[in-house]
């Protein structure tokens, strides 16, 4: 490499190096990266004068001099995240840490049409300037999109929730002023959650929403499968015959567990359903309880499978949080070892995961690259 290359690859490395310890000295910096006290220095003055790093206090002094301790300005980049649904839209930015800054929900029914693709840029043109972003400190957007998707051909193979089949993706990027890449909405929320967790290295996410989707964690990275269809939870059959799925066949999770069991024919969103609910509405009790058996048994077979831990999120999360007991009692009525529920997991982003996992893409390569 030339002087020009293995400066960037030291940039590349000290910017990692603060984001894993949060803050360290140029001293610190240079011991742990072999690196010598010049180069760390120029490439941190670099940084700085970019505000990409900061001086955040000073350590005690063996003589001389108190060293200065130096972090990762997390907010001199962001990052925005749009999730499709059916029915909504989710915005979100994000810092380099990974944090919610900002976050918008608006009501938009797809329609694979250009006016709405080009609503989708207004959104965000909007959504960037309410907050008063700076839109040059943005280093991309991530779409989630309910569906397959082939990362190698950039193609939303298939969509049964927006009834869509091979949608190129430059098609929704087109009026985007920025660089874009999607992903699949499950796969993406189980990266969200992972996202810097030192302590779950294997997982299952569990996204319920309209459709029934997830993603499939090993060694703190998404296991996509053969064909990138890896983690369709929502289309394994549960009953045999059973009712009809979004997919045209017969007995899937996602007939049973989608939040559209809980809401046609008599609610407009899950929201009304469980406020019905909390009022003693007896239909809504009743067709929770049968809800949550279809429920525990679609996540028993998945730990059965797995033995890992597992993550619920989607739209479904919150209220599961708020009943979380009837669905443990029938966890372990089909648990074959009598183990504890402790291997199940809430969502830490809910109904944001998508979005912010989308989002997240670009923090990921800006660390990485």
């Amino acid at each position: 490499m030339n002087n020009l290359e293995v400066r960037s690859t030291n940039k590349k490395r000290i910017i990692n190096f603060l984001y894993e310890k949060d803050n360290a000295t140029k001293q610190g910096i240079a011991n742990s990266l072999h690196l010598s006290m010049p180069t760390v220095s120029l490439i941190l003055k670099d940084l700085s004068a970019h505000g990409l790093v900061r001086k955040t206090g000073t350590l005690k002094s063996s003589g001389g001099r108190k060293p200065a301790t130096i972090a990762l300005s997390y907010g001199a980049k962001l990052s925005a995240g749009i999730e499709i649904t059916q029915n909504h839209l989710r915005f979100v930015l994000i810092d380099l840490n990974g944090n919610v800054l900002h976050y918008k929900k608006v009501r938009e029914l797809f329609q694979n049409d250009d006016q709405y693709f080009r609503k989708i840029a207004e959104y965000l043109k909007n959504f960037i300037a309410e907050n008063k972003v700076d839109p040059d400190v943005i280093l991309g957007v991530g779409i989630a999109f309910p569906g397959v998707i082939n990362t190698k051909d950039n193609i939303l193979d298939y969509s049964p929730t927006l009834k869509i089949k091979n949608l190129p993706l430059n098609i929704p990027a087109k009026y985007i002023p920025y660089p874009v890449m999607a992903n699949n909405e499950a796969n993406l929320a189980g990266f969200a959650e992972i996202w810097k967790i030192e302590n779950i290295k294997n997982a299952v996410f569990l996204s319920i929403n309209k459709g029934v989707g997830g993603a499939i964690i090993i060694d703190n990275k998404l296991y996509n499968g053969s064909n990138g269809r890896s983690g369709e939870f929502g289309h394994m059959t549960i009953v045999k015959n059973g009712l009809t799925c979004s997919c045209g066949k017969k007995g899937c999770l996602e007939a049973y567990c989608s939040t559209k069991v809980l809401t046609e024919p008599n609610f407009n969103d899950i929201d009304e359903f469980f406020a019905a609910m909390k009022m003693g509405n007896q239909y809504c009790v009743e067709k929770w309880k049968i809800y949550l058996d279809y429920l525990a048994t679609g996540i028993n077979n998945i730990h059965t499978i797995f033995d890992s831990d597992i993550i619920i999120g989607g739209e479904i999360d919150q209220y599961l949080e708020q009943y979380p007991d009837t669905l443990y009692e029938k966890l372990s009525s089909f648990d074959s070892f009598n183990e504890p529920c402790r291997y199940l997991h809430f969502s830490r982003y809910g109904d944001k995961a998508s979005a912010v996992g989308a989002a997240l893409l670009f923090v990921n390569t800006f660390l990485s690259d």
